[in-house]
């Protein structure tokens, strides 16, 4: 957190762009005159002011576009005001670019570049559990730490286990073998589904009535195009510190690092006649953007044939 506040500072920035850009500009500059691209796309903070330069050392014309990936909470090396187009995910973080000084009329909002999958999830969650073999009736909370996994998932499951016996689990380890086996060796007292690595989290998504998660953007706005209320318990300082209040001030999902917290509040949501989750579902499915992968390539196509 130190050394992301540190870096946002305006002077350190054009010191570290000034002795970068030298060092590789003669590589760059034969790489890209070499290609010859019609479209330069950036998807990472420190790609945009070198970007702009070496492809004008090149000498060529080509758009030069910055995608940015952070959902709210953004750092100011993302935003170059000499770029042709900034899109950003959120109008949140189109208030923070323009205060960092990149032009109105070059931002456009299409939200977070996701899978395509989610814009094909549907509404029959009791077909998806069907296919995925879980118990139609019970409702089904996912537990997920990315995909390298999360250790504090442990704990949240093992809190969730003993206080809310009328659901069912599905937890993605991920990556975390370690965690994974950690997972399948505890006698659960409800039923649960372990899994690694997965390439179904559309499906998974679908079948689930609440995700437990940390605060990565990409999952975030996953779970709202899948129309889950979210419970974030674990964050990245700086960069997904905006996330939390994004979700909260939405009403689409709460921040609860506890787990015995966590299993308190979801026992709750889960008790007849709480509309809690209802309420969160629709906030969730307002904020949904699925096509936005798409809106953005359309966007990029469209600045590519006013410059041919």
């Amino acid at each position: 957190m130190a050394m992301w506040k540190m870096s946002a500072h305006p002077h350190l920035g054009r010191v570290f762009f000034e002795i970068i850009f030298p060092l590789v500009k003669d590589s760059m500059v034969r790489y890209l005159s070499a290609l010859q691209p019609d479209l330069v796309v950036s998807v990472h903070p420190l790609m945009n002011h070198l970007g702009v330069r070496w492809l004008r050392a090149a000498g060529l014309g080509a758009p030069f576009v910055t995608v940015v990936t952070d959902m709210v909470s953004l750092h100011p090396f993302w935003i170059c005001p000499e770029v042709n187009r900034c899109v950003v995910p959120t109008q949140e973080a189109r208030e923070l670019v323009i205060e960092f000084g990149m032009p109105a009329e070059k931002i456009a909002v299409h939200g977070q570049p996701i899978s395509l999958k989610f814009a094909k999830v549907g509404d029959d969650r009791t077909a998806c559990r069907h296919r995925l073999g879980l118990e139609v009736e019970r409702p089904a909370v996912l537990i997920t730490g990315g995909g390298e996994g999360h250790e504090q998932m442990y704990q949240v499951v093992l809190h969730l286990a003993r206080s809310i016996p009328q659901a069912q689990l599905l937890v993605v380890a991920g990556r975390n073998e370690t965690l994974k086996e950690k997972l399948e060796r505890h006698p659960w007292e409800i039923p649960i589904r372990i899994y690694g690595f997965v390439n179904n989290m559309p499906e998974l998504m679908s079948a689930a009535d609440i995700l437990l998660t940390k605060a990565g953007p990409g999952t975030i706005s996953e779970a709202f195009a899948a129309r889950l209320p979210v419970v974030l318990f674990d964050y990245i300082p700086g960069q997904e510190t905006g996330n939390i209040t994004y979700v909260e001030s939405h009403n689409a999902g709460i921040y609860v690092p506890q787990p015995d917290k966590i299993a308190h509040i979801i026992s709750d949501w889960l008790s007849p006649g709480n509309s809690i989750l209802k309420a969160m579902a629709k906030n969730a499915a307002h904020l949904a953007r699925p096509r936005a992968s798409l809106d953005i390539a359309e966007e990029l196509i469209g600045l590519v044939e006013t410059v041919i």
